[in-house]
C-alpha cells in the first residue's frame, strides 16, 4: 500500500462558531483558550486507476484542506483567520512570518465516502472501497516568543481506499470533517511531529 498526497479540491467549505459553555463551566480565562467547533467539508479529486480484475488496488491518500495547516490560502482567508478578524482575537505579532496559525484539536469525528467513480468499458468484478478514514498524525510545536507547547494540530485526513477492474477509476472523494480545539499560533519553525 502506498500513500498518495490528494491536494486538487473540487469545493471546500467551513464553518466556526464559539463552542458553547455547559451549564456550571467556568468561561475562558482569554480568548486563546476559546473552544472552537470548526466543520470541514468539500470534494477532493482522487483519480486512482486499477489495475486488476482479479485484485484489489489498495492505497492510502492523505489530503489537508486548503493544503495549508493554516486552513487559507492567506492572511485574510478561511476558517480561523475568519475567526480571528470577526471576534477580533489578537495576533502574536503584526508580523505574519513570525508566527503560523493552526487547529489545536481536543475532539473530532471525520468522514469521507466515494464521491465520483468511473469504469471505462466492461466492468469485470469492479469494486470501489474506502476501507477507513482517520485524521493524519497531529503535529506539534511551540508559540513564538513564549515556547509553550501546542500539541494535537490538525494536519488533515488519512483514507485507506480499494480498487478494483483495470480500466476503474476512484474518481473524486467528499469529506465531512468536524473538529472541536483552540485556535493557536506556533513558530514556524517549531511545526513538526510530536517529540
Amino acid at each position: 500500500m502506498t500513500e498518495i498526497v490528494l491536494n486538487n479540491f473540487s469545493g471546500q467549505n467551513w464553518l466556526i462558531t464559539p463552542a458553547a459553555l455547559a451549564v456550571g463551566q467556568a468561561p475562558p480565562r482569554t480568548i486563546l483558550d476559546q473552544n472552537w467547533l470548526l466543520v470541514l467539508s468539500g470534494v477532493v479529486e482522487a483519480n486512482l486507476e486499477g489495475n486488476s480484475n482479479a485484485a484489489w488496488l489498495n492505497e492510502t491518500v492523505d489530503f489537508l484542506p486548503t493544503n495549508t495547516v493554516s486552513l487559507g490560502f492567506g492572511l485574510q482567508e478561511g476558517p480561523l483567520n475568519w475567526a480571528i478578524n470577526h471576534y477580533s482575537i489578537p495576533r502574536p505579532s503584526s508580523n505574519q512570518h513570525d508566527y503560523t496559525t493552526v487547529f489545536s484539536l481536543q475532539l473530532w469525528a471525520p468522514f469521507a465516502g466515494l464521491s465520483a467513480i468511473s469504469d471505462d468499458h466492461q466492468s469485470i468484478n469492479a469494486g470501489f472501497a474506502i476501507d477507513k478514514w482517520r485524521p493524519r498524525h497531529f503535529l506539534a510545536g511551540h508559540a513564538p516568543f513564549t515556547a509553550q507547547p501546542v500539541s494535537n494540530i490538525f494536519s488533515g485526513l488519512t483514507v485507506d481506499v480499494g480498487i478494483r477492474d483495470n480500466d476503474a477509476w476512484i474518481l473524486k472523494l467528499s469529506y465531512n470533517i468536524t473538529l472541536l480545539g483552540k485556535i493557536a499560533f506556533v513558530d514556524p519553525g517549531s511545526l513538526g511531529p510530536p517529540s
